[in-house]
């Protein structure tokens, strides 16, 4: 029971862990989305009003346009290489998988065990067939009545 609790706690680390890293990135999207922003609205003013002179007033938003685009590029590029520290992250995922797999020792130990005794069961009614093989007929009979009346008994119950 310890090992599925460890198992638990250590999978839930690495939701918590998922869920701050997402949060953190939607920090820094929305952090340098605002910074853009006002960034861009200065930048195209002035580029605009610096460019007009020498290209004219259409091919001047266009060299701005093409110049935000690229800023976009470099924000979004730089928010997804954004990566918080990997080793609480990796702890937790060894914790996993450690405990994961000895779930597996324990669960594969039961079924060797379950398998063992379903043997010896065997042998057992093996063993008592071969005792009633070598009873005298009269007490053969008395067992084969008895065996009768536990059945008839285990009819009535599953009624």
């Amino acid at each position: 029971m310890q090992k599925i609790r460890i198992l638990a706690r250590a999978e839930l680390a690495l939701a918590r862990i998922r869920v701050q890293r997402t949060g953190f990135q939607a920090v820094l999207f929305a952090l340098a989305a605002l910074f853009a922003f006002f960034c861009l609205v200065s930048l195209n003013i002035a580029g605009y009003h610096a460019l007009t002179p020498r290209l004219g007033p259409p091919l001047a938003a266009l060299v701005i346009a093409g110049a935000n685009l690229l800023l976009a590029a470099i924000a979004v590029i730089v928010a997804l290489k954004v990566r918080p520290a990997r080793a609480d992250e990796q702890m937790a995922r060894e914790i996993r998988d450690l405990a994961s797999d000895e779930i597996k020792k324990d669960v594969d130990e039961m079924r060797d065990d379950f398998r063992r005794v379903s043997d010896e069961i065997a042998g057992i009614r093996a063993g008592i067939a071969s005792i009633r093989q070598t009873l005298p007929g009269d007490l053969r009979s008395v067992v084969d009545l008895a065996k009768s009346v536990r059945e008839g008994l285990e009819d009535l119950d599953s009624d």
